[in-house]
């Protein structure tokens, strides 16, 4: 079942629709539970988030933007008629849980408003199931109203590819300026960012390190030039009494 009450248009430029958890519960749950605030909580769809899969759920969010995450209110499934365990199967694959469940508190009160879930997207059918990127937060809320709807909420995204490296990387490494990059073979080569103002401050440390070691050449190539000395009375102190610098 999906309520689109209210067509939203496209998101403007820079806009996100990224509310707090416990703004998630306490406003837009709350208010769906309770009942009578349907242009209040529109923006956020009410779909059975198990009968579509994952990769087809963005397209029936009311607010379409570019933002990875999608919300959705789902009505409560349960596997079979007698019980409580939840219906997470879908055509192509299953929703399972993973990690530690969190409590979701209200700052004001410390009120204990909401469990958090974390559910994994796999494909096929257990024992083969294909884990996937696509990722669920379920918040299951700890009150209620007489005559209450019965949902759950849900905050859906796909994770990128960790393997992939992200625009922002592969364009700092490539407009690195000739010489600014790490010349020390067994310190990490951290990519460089620009900043707004100058350089920030990983390009600074890499141009003092480059020019000390520079001169740190420099001084042993002297150093090397005077061998004729006797190595007990030479020193760097001499060698820069001896510098090409002092008798121009």
């Amino acid at each position: 079942m999906t309520n689109r009450a209210i067509s939203f248009p496209s998101s403007p430029v820079g806009y996100v629709f990224r509310p707090t958890d416990e703004e998630l519960v306490n406003h837009y749950l709350r208010l769906k539970m309770h009942g009578g605030y349907e242009q209040e909580v529109s923006i956020i769809a009410e779909v059975s988030v198990c009968d579509f899969e994952p990769w087809v759920l963005p397209g029936l969010s009311t607010y379409q933007s570019n933002d990875p995450e999608c919300y959705f209110f789902c009505p409560r499934s349960y596997k079979y008629v007698n019980s409580h365990r939840a219906n997470r199967t879908t055509e192509a694959g299953y929703w399972k849980g993973t990690g530690k469940n969190r409590r979701i508190i209200a700052k004001s009160t410390k009120e204990h408003i909401a469990t958090k879930r974390t559910l994994v997207f796999y494909e096929n059918r257990v024992p083969n199931g294909v884990k996937t990127d696509w990722v669920i937060h379920e918040y299951h809320p700890t009150f209620s109203f007489h005559n209450q709807r019965d949902f759950v909420l849900c905050k859906m995204k796909k994770h990128p590819d960790e393997n992939m490296s992200t625009f922002e990387e592969s364009e700092s490494r490539s407009n690195v300026p000739y010489g600014f990059g790490n010349q020390n073979p067994t310190v990490r080569d951290y990519p460089l960012i620009f900043e707004e103002g100058g350089h920030s401050a990983q390009m600074a440390s890499n141009l003092a390190n480059n020019r000390l070691e520079e001169e740190i050449n420099q001084l042993r190539t002297q150093l090397e030039s005077f061998r004729g000395f006797d190595d007990g009375d030479f020193g760097l102190n001499t060698a820069l009494q001896f510098s090409p610098e002092n008798y121009m």
